[in-house]
Protein backbone atom coordinates (compact mmCIF):
# COMPACT_ATOMS: atom_id res chain seq x y z
CA UNK A 1 0.00 0.00 0.00
CA UNK A 2 3.02 2.24 0.87
CA UNK A 3 4.62 1.97 -2.47
CA UNK A 4 0.96 2.52 -4.29
CA UNK A 5 1.40 5.70 -2.14
CA UNK A 6 4.65 6.51 -3.42
CA UNK A 7 3.91 5.90 -6.80
CA UNK A 8 0.65 8.36 -6.82
CA UNK A 9 2.59 10.99 -5.05
CA UNK A 10 5.28 10.87 -7.45
CA UNK A 11 3.17 10.71 -10.68
CA UNK A 12 1.17 13.76 -9.47
CA UNK A 13 4.04 15.61 -8.52
CA UNK A 14 5.43 14.45 -12.59
CA UNK A 15 1.90 15.78 -13.78
CA UNK A 16 1.91 19.46 -11.43
CA UNK A 17 5.61 19.76 -13.16
CA UNK A 18 4.39 18.56 -16.50
CA UNK A 19 1.63 21.53 -16.40
CA UNK A 20 3.83 23.84 -15.04
CA UNK A 21 6.87 23.92 -17.07
CA UNK A 22 4.49 23.20 -20.82
CA UNK A 23 4.31 26.69 -21.94
CA UNK A 24 7.89 27.40 -20.94
CA UNK A 25 9.36 24.81 -22.75
CA UNK A 26 7.48 25.64 -25.96
CA UNK A 27 9.20 29.44 -26.18
CA UNK A 28 13.11 29.26 -27.05
CA UNK A 29 14.73 32.47 -27.80
CA UNK A 30 18.53 32.77 -29.57
CA UNK A 31 20.72 35.94 -28.47
CA UNK A 32 20.39 38.85 -31.25
CA UNK A 33 23.31 38.43 -33.32
CA UNK A 34 25.63 41.82 -34.26
CA UNK A 35 24.23 41.04 -37.96
CA UNK A 36 22.44 38.91 -40.35
CA UNK A 37 21.32 38.49 -43.61
CA UNK A 38 17.70 38.85 -43.39
CA UNK A 39 15.15 38.74 -40.53
CA UNK A 40 12.25 36.93 -41.23
CA UNK A 41 8.75 37.43 -40.06
CA UNK A 42 6.24 34.31 -40.03
CA UNK A 43 2.72 34.91 -40.95
CA UNK A 44 0.12 34.90 -38.65
CA UNK A 45 -0.79 37.14 -35.12
CA UNK A 46 0.47 40.25 -37.60
CA UNK A 47 0.71 42.88 -34.72
CA UNK A 48 2.92 41.51 -32.25
CA UNK A 49 5.07 39.79 -35.14
CA UNK A 50 5.52 42.60 -37.26
CA UNK A 51 6.48 44.66 -33.87
CA UNK A 52 9.63 42.95 -33.12
CA UNK A 53 10.47 42.56 -36.60
CA UNK A 54 10.61 46.42 -37.29
CA UNK A 55 12.47 46.83 -33.87
CA UNK A 56 15.41 44.38 -35.28
CA UNK A 57 15.38 46.23 -38.10
CA UNK A 58 15.95 49.43 -36.82
CA UNK A 59 18.26 48.25 -34.13
CA UNK A 60 20.67 47.50 -37.79
CA UNK A 61 20.19 43.55 -37.30
CA UNK A 62 19.96 42.78 -40.80
CA UNK A 63 19.29 44.80 -44.19
CA UNK A 64 16.59 43.58 -45.72
CA UNK A 65 12.90 41.98 -43.97
CA UNK A 66 11.23 38.93 -45.79
CA UNK A 67 7.72 38.41 -45.57
CA UNK A 68 5.34 35.67 -46.64
CA UNK A 69 1.83 34.92 -48.31
CA UNK A 70 -0.47 32.93 -46.78
CA UNK A 71 -2.67 30.67 -48.87
CA UNK A 72 -6.41 32.43 -49.60
CA UNK A 73 -8.90 30.94 -47.98
CA UNK A 74 -12.67 29.65 -49.35
CA UNK A 75 -14.76 32.43 -47.46
CA UNK A 76 -12.17 34.90 -49.10
CA UNK A 77 -12.70 33.71 -52.41
CA UNK A 78 -16.05 33.37 -52.25
CA UNK A 79 -15.94 36.96 -51.43
CA UNK A 80 -13.93 38.10 -54.48
CA UNK A 81 -15.87 36.23 -56.56
CA UNK A 82 -19.24 38.40 -55.30
CA UNK A 83 -16.31 41.66 -55.77
CA UNK A 84 -15.56 41.70 -52.30
CA UNK A 85 -11.52 42.03 -51.93
CA UNK A 86 -10.03 42.32 -48.63
CA UNK A 87 -6.62 43.36 -47.75
CA UNK A 88 -4.38 39.77 -47.24
CA UNK A 89 -2.11 39.68 -44.41
CA UNK A 90 0.91 40.14 -46.35
CA UNK A 91 -0.05 43.43 -47.40
CA UNK A 92 -0.84 44.66 -43.75
CA UNK A 93 2.59 43.56 -42.98
CA UNK A 94 4.33 45.72 -45.53
CA UNK A 95 2.02 48.30 -44.59
CA UNK A 96 2.76 48.32 -41.08
CA UNK A 97 6.47 47.62 -41.75
CA UNK A 98 6.15 50.55 -43.66
CA UNK A 99 4.98 53.18 -41.51
CA UNK A 100 7.30 51.29 -38.93
CA UNK A 101 10.30 52.58 -40.98
CA UNK A 102 11.14 49.63 -42.86
CA UNK A 103 11.43 50.75 -46.72
CA UNK A 104 9.70 49.16 -49.34
CA UNK A 105 13.21 48.41 -50.92
CA UNK A 106 14.26 46.71 -48.08
CA UNK A 107 11.53 44.12 -47.86
CA UNK A 108 11.37 40.74 -49.91
CA UNK A 109 7.77 39.36 -50.47
CA UNK A 110 8.06 35.16 -51.02
CA UNK A 111 5.27 35.09 -53.68
CA UNK A 112 4.50 31.11 -53.07
CA UNK A 113 1.85 30.53 -51.17
CA UNK A 114 1.84 28.31 -47.87
CA UNK A 115 -0.50 27.35 -45.46
CA UNK A 116 1.66 25.73 -42.51
CA UNK A 117 4.69 25.86 -40.70
CA UNK A 118 6.22 23.20 -42.76
CA UNK A 119 5.02 24.50 -46.13
CA UNK A 120 6.14 28.44 -44.73
CA UNK A 121 9.47 26.91 -43.66
CA UNK A 122 10.08 25.16 -47.21
CA UNK A 123 9.61 28.48 -48.86
CA UNK A 124 11.94 30.64 -46.69
CA UNK A 125 14.41 27.58 -47.19
CA UNK A 126 14.47 27.22 -50.98
CA UNK A 127 14.75 31.61 -50.90
CA UNK A 128 17.73 31.58 -48.10
CA UNK A 129 19.21 29.07 -50.36
CA UNK A 130 19.24 30.38 -53.59
CA UNK A 131 20.28 33.63 -52.08
CA UNK A 132 23.26 32.36 -50.63
CA UNK A 133 22.01 33.61 -47.20
CA UNK A 134 24.20 32.31 -44.15
CA UNK A 135 22.46 33.40 -40.95
CA UNK A 136 18.68 33.79 -40.87
CA UNK A 137 16.86 35.75 -37.62
CA UNK A 138 12.99 34.15 -37.88
CA UNK A 139 10.44 36.05 -35.75
CA UNK A 140 7.37 34.44 -34.54
CA UNK A 141 4.96 34.30 -31.23
CA UNK A 142 6.70 33.28 -27.99
CA UNK A 143 4.35 30.02 -27.97
CA UNK A 144 5.41 28.88 -31.89
CA UNK A 145 9.34 29.54 -31.33
CA UNK A 146 10.26 25.92 -30.59
CA UNK A 147 8.27 24.42 -33.48
CA UNK A 148 9.04 26.53 -35.50
CA UNK A 149 12.83 25.98 -34.78
CA UNK A 150 12.64 22.44 -35.09
CA UNK A 151 10.97 22.63 -38.48
CA UNK A 152 13.23 25.68 -39.88
CA UNK A 153 16.18 24.09 -38.92
CA UNK A 154 15.46 21.11 -40.73
CA UNK A 155 14.59 22.38 -43.97
CA UNK A 156 17.26 25.49 -43.59
CA UNK A 157 19.74 22.93 -43.68
CA UNK A 158 23.42 22.73 -41.63
CA UNK A 159 24.84 25.42 -43.61
CA UNK A 160 22.31 28.28 -42.39
CA UNK A 161 22.80 29.15 -39.07
CA UNK A 162 19.07 30.09 -38.19
CA UNK A 163 17.99 32.95 -34.97
CA UNK A 164 14.57 32.39 -33.30
CA UNK A 165 13.13 35.73 -31.54
CA UNK A 166 10.00 35.46 -30.11
CA UNK A 167 7.85 38.26 -30.49
CA UNK A 168 7.44 40.60 -27.07
CA UNK A 169 4.88 42.22 -27.89
CA UNK A 170 2.66 38.86 -28.07
CA UNK A 171 0.41 38.28 -24.72
CA UNK A 172 1.31 34.65 -24.30
CA UNK A 173 2.06 33.94 -20.66
CA UNK A 174 4.03 30.52 -20.05
CA UNK A 175 4.08 30.79 -16.94
CA UNK A 176 0.42 30.69 -16.25
CA UNK A 177 -0.80 29.66 -19.56
CA UNK A 178 -3.29 27.36 -17.79
CA UNK A 179 -4.94 30.09 -16.41
CA UNK A 180 -6.27 31.68 -19.75
CA UNK A 181 -8.27 30.34 -21.99
CA UNK A 182 -6.43 31.62 -24.93
CA UNK A 183 -3.07 30.44 -23.50
CA UNK A 184 -4.69 27.23 -22.59
CA UNK A 185 -5.64 26.94 -26.32
CA UNK A 186 -2.42 27.87 -27.78
CA UNK A 187 -0.94 25.36 -25.47
CA UNK A 188 -2.35 22.13 -25.94
CA UNK A 189 -2.54 23.24 -29.88
CA UNK A 190 1.09 23.46 -30.57
CA UNK A 191 1.78 20.17 -28.60
CA UNK A 192 -0.71 18.64 -30.65
CA UNK A 193 1.42 19.78 -34.16
CA UNK A 194 4.80 19.08 -31.96
CA UNK A 195 3.51 15.64 -31.82
CA UNK A 196 2.66 15.50 -35.59
CA UNK A 197 6.25 16.82 -36.55
CA UNK A 198 7.86 14.12 -34.38
CA UNK A 199 5.57 11.50 -35.89
CA UNK A 200 5.24 12.41 -39.92
CA UNK A 201 6.99 15.89 -40.76
CA UNK A 202 10.30 15.38 -39.75
CA UNK A 203 10.59 12.48 -41.85
CA UNK A 204 9.35 14.64 -44.88
CA UNK A 205 11.67 17.48 -44.38
CA UNK A 206 14.42 18.44 -46.51
CA UNK A 207 17.18 20.68 -46.35
CA UNK A 208 16.91 23.96 -48.94
CA UNK A 209 13.13 22.85 -48.81
CA UNK A 210 13.84 19.92 -51.45
CA UNK A 211 15.26 22.57 -54.00
CA UNK A 212 17.96 20.19 -55.11
CA UNK A 213 15.05 17.55 -55.68
CA UNK A 214 12.97 20.49 -57.30
CA UNK A 215 15.78 21.22 -59.66
CA UNK A 216 16.57 17.50 -60.55
CA UNK A 217 13.18 17.15 -61.97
Amino acid sequence: MRTVIVVAVVAASAAVTAVLFAGRLLVVADPVPPHADAIVMLAGSIADRVLETADLYRAGVAPRVVVTRERISPGELSLRARGVRLPEPYQMTLDALARLGVPANATTLLRRRTFSTESEARTIARWACTAHVRRLVVVTSPFHTRRARLILRQALGPGIELVMRPARAGAFSPGRWWRVRRDAKFVLTEYQKLLHYWLKERWTIEPCGGLARAIRR
